[in-house]
């Protein structure tokens, strides 16, 4: 995997916070944030409104009418998005708790490389420290930051666990908002003397200061060094060496590993990756997975020792493919469409969803007992319609076989297994299962 692709979901995040409410004046008192917000470059501007009932094309009149729908009791919270790559989010909210009134801007950008692209990258980070110089001019501004999304919430900063946490120099990010009050407690000559590549003094006593010309290098070598210096400067009790390793270490979580998984249940972990992404720990969920093998397939019995039928064949084959099977479909066509198409394309979605979900915990006996036959009847009805099986159906579900050349396939013992615990999806997948099936197989039939 490139690393552009290992990469592709982490965005880009502008937080940017204060503590009086954004509509203490009324809409007039917006009025000077809209216009802020209407000067963005055109490749960043949002055009629609969000909040409302249905998205509406932004303009101050719509919004305006509009804006009783952002109040939520004494909470406040309007979003504007961008119809148009790349995906922005902007919101701006307000927020009355015991402790005080938290207000915030926070622009999001999807993907983070639209900030690496070359002979734009410089320009394109002008254009968002010029938007937090101007909302500074407007807005009593507390505290900040503007990062890659994902280290940020990999870091130890207080905010990325909760917006509304007390604000403290914690971490070191590409672009830093220090308000007057976190200034004072740096003391504002040790504040105005950091390591950093650009630093300014806002209206009203807060900081704006960069750790680079770009976020885009954020993860590299130079740049986590610039982070350390920067913080043991605000911090002199830290460490440069325990903060730039604590740094290199997040750092790896961006360096892609490659994927060595069991091919037998490798389609089920890809998912689970996907489905974590980097603030999932991928890198450290690859390395297990990549340990991980199922136990060998024992559900099976040689065909000369499967038991006769001891029940009408037909009827018994009408309810496993009729019944059963269609109870599943019914149970998850919505979440997995491709369980109605009998794909075997469907079996790692399948096992995906009954693992990574739980079903296991999440029914009780009787419905276990349901789900058990239903997975074995879908199960087998594949091992029947792609690998050319013959049913032979017994009274006890658990008894009933699928031959297949000199092995007799046993798909509801095998549903029975992969429903016992949480995990037992996994380590007794029908992808297994079916593609062991397939090993033994003959040549393949077309589908029924």
């Amino acid at each position: 995997m490139s690393r552009d692709e290992w990469n592709k979901q982490d965005s880009f995040v502008l937080d940017l916070f204060w503590f009086t409410h954004l509509m203490a004046q009324g809409f007039e008192g917006l009025e000077a944030v809209l216009g802020v917000i209407e000067s963005l470059d055109v490749e960043l501007r949002p055009d629609k409104i969000s909040h409302t009932r249905r998205k509406r094309k932004y303009s101050r009149q719509v919004l305006r009418e509009h804006l009783h729908e952002a109040y939520l009791g004494p909470a406040f919270h309007m979003r504007l998005v961008r119809s148009r790559p790349p995906e922005v989010l902007l919101t701006l909210a307000s927020l009355e708790k015991e402790e005080g009134i938290y207000s915030d801007v926070n622009l999001w950008l999807l993907p983070f490389d639209f900030l690496r692209e070359p002979g734009r990258a410089e320009k394109r980070a002008e254009h968002i420290v010029s938007f937090v110089r101007a909302l500074a001019a407007h807005l009593p501004l507390s505290h900040g930051l503007g990062h890659s999304f994902t280290d940020f919430h990999l870091s130890s900063d207080p905010i990325a666990a909760d917006l509304h946490a007390k604000p403290r120099i914690q971490e070191a990010f590409w672009l830093n908002v220090y308000g007057p009050q976190m200034v004072e407690q740096v003391g504002r000559q040790r504040m105005l003397s950091t390591p950093a590549f650009h630093l300014e003094e806002l209206p009203g006593g807060g900081v704006l200061w960069l750790t680079r010309p770009t976020p885009a290098d954020f993860d590299t070598e130079e740049a986590r060094l610039a982070q350390a210096r920067a913080l043991v400067h605000l911090r002199p009790e830290l460490s440069l060496d325990s903060t730039l390793a604590a740094l290199r270490k997040r750092s790896l979580e961006f360096t892609p590993i490659p994927m060595e998984f069991d091919p037998l249940v490798a389609d089920i972990l890809r998912l689970e990756v996907d489905f974590q992404g980097l603030l999932g720990g991928r890198r450290a969920l690859i390395e297990r997975f990549n340990r991980y093998h199922p136990p060998p397939v024992s559900e099976w019995i040689p065909a000369s020792q499967a038991p006769a039928p001891d029940t009408d064949v037909k009827a018994a084959i009408d309810t496993y493919h009729g019944l059963y099977a269609e109870q599943l479909i019914a149970l998850f066509h919505e979440e997995e469409p491709l369980v109605i198409k009998d794909s075997v394309d469907a079996l790692p979605r399948m096992d995906f969803r009954l693992w990574h979900y739980r079903w296991p915990n999440r029914v009780d006996e009787e419905q276990r007992e349901i789900l058990v036959r239903a997975l074995g009847g879908w199960l087998g009805r594949l091992l029947v319609y792609f690998l050319g099986g013959r049913w032979v159906p017994r009274k006890n579900v658990e008894e009933a076989a699928v031959v297949i050349g000199d092995r007799a396939w046993l798909p509801f013992l095998r549903a029975r297994h992969a429903l016992q615990n949480p995990e037992a999806p996994l380590n007794y997948s029908c992808s297994q299962f079916f593609r062991v099936a397939q090993q033994f197989a003959g040549p393949q039939p077309q589908k029924h």
